[in-house]
């Protein structure tokens, strides 16, 4: 499994969310940086939807000169970092699909922000980690079947169930999603549907974001300092 941290197809419907007409004076000029209105909502919308929050006009300005700022010295100073990036965006959804050069910067900002995450997935994720963000959820319940998941047989609780966790973590590195563990001394299927999988990738992916936030925010700072 490719873990996809950060889900940016939605950049498709911010334009239906959003007349394009509205919200176009300048709230912010300065240091060849100019933001609108519509600039704003554009950034609202896209948090909202990545970390199921609101944030304010204020903090959304804020973000949004942080992300202008860092996208300038990118290209000023590390531009094939940037192109690489550019790629990549063009692969997933295909640059010519954002019409907006402060959506596109915001893409950019969150791809660089992801690879910081992916990296850190591939080389520094151990299963340590994985039972810290098990651990955290208050039940762990999942339907186990004994016939590949065709009928189930019960909801189990596998919260502090250590074959559980070192058969996730397994199957996570992999790229597989094959999950047979112990119960009542028989061998049995836990079936996990796409909605509770995205659950857990959701919580893999806050969990790391928190531990590269001290980095991250360095390389941002370092780039705008150059």
């Amino acid at each position: 499994m490719v873990l996809k941290f950060i889900k940016i197809l939605f950049i498709f419907f911010i334009f239906f969310f959003i007349k394009l007409n509205s919200f176009a004076n300048v709230v912010y000029d300065k240091n060849n940086i100019v933001i609108t209105e519509l600039d704003i909502e554009y950034y609202k919308k896209f948090h909202n939807e990545k970390y199921k929050e609101e944030i304010s006009h204020t903090n959304a300005l804020k973000k949004l000169v942080m992300i202008k700022n860092l996208i300038i010295s990118l290209e000023n100073n590390n531009p094939e970092f940037l192109k690489k990036v550019d790629r990549d965006i063009a692969r997933d959804i295909g640059d010519k699909n954002i019409n907006s050069k402060t959506v596109f910067d915001i893409v950019r900002f969150f791809k660089t922000k992801n690879a910081f995450i992916i990296n850190y997935f591939n080389n520094n994720f151990k299963r340590s980690d994985l039972e810290i963000i098990f651990n955290k959820f208050n039940k762990l319940e999942l339907p186990i079947s004994d016939n590949n998941c065709l009928t189930i047989t019960e909801l189990v609780n596998l919260k502090n169930n250590i074959e559980f966790y070192d058969i996730f973590y397994d199957n996570l590195k992999k790229n597989k999603r094959e999950y047979k563990v112990l119960i009542k001394n028989r061998k049995m299927d836990v079936c996990i549907n796409q909605k509770n999988y995205e659950i857990i990738q959701d919580r893999i992916f806050k969990y790391i974001e928190l531990l590269i936030k001290k980095d991250f925010d360095e390389f941002v700072y370092a780039q705008q300092k150059n």
